[in-house]
């Protein structure tokens, strides 16, 4: 008796994608200029810290541009849950 063979078959929700959302985060080179803006170069003020740093201030852009969205859609008029769940 010959062996069955799985199905690879998966079940593909509409939208969704295994693909990893992509990184915000900046490509700083060791000569550059610091993100920080203390104006040392980058090797000198937060190399150490590496990526975490780097990890840290992309999500505080990120949260400092949707608090200035929200506030945009708050002077437009924009009822507050379409301004909670970014439907406008």
């Amino acid at each position: 008796m010959a062996a069955k063979k799985k199905s690879n078959t998966r079940v593909i929700w509409p939208g969704f994608s295994n693909k990893p959302p992509p990184r915000h985060i900046i490509k700083v080179g060791r000569n550059d200029r610091c993100p920080c803006g203390s104006g040392k170069k980058y090797k000198d003020c937060h190399e150490e810290e590496g990526t975490a740093f780097l990890e840290r201030l992309a999500l505080e852009r990120d949260k400092e541009r949707l608090r200035e969205r929200r506030q945009r859609l708050k002077e437009a008029g924009v009822p507050w849950y379409r301004r909670l769940f970014g439907r406008s």
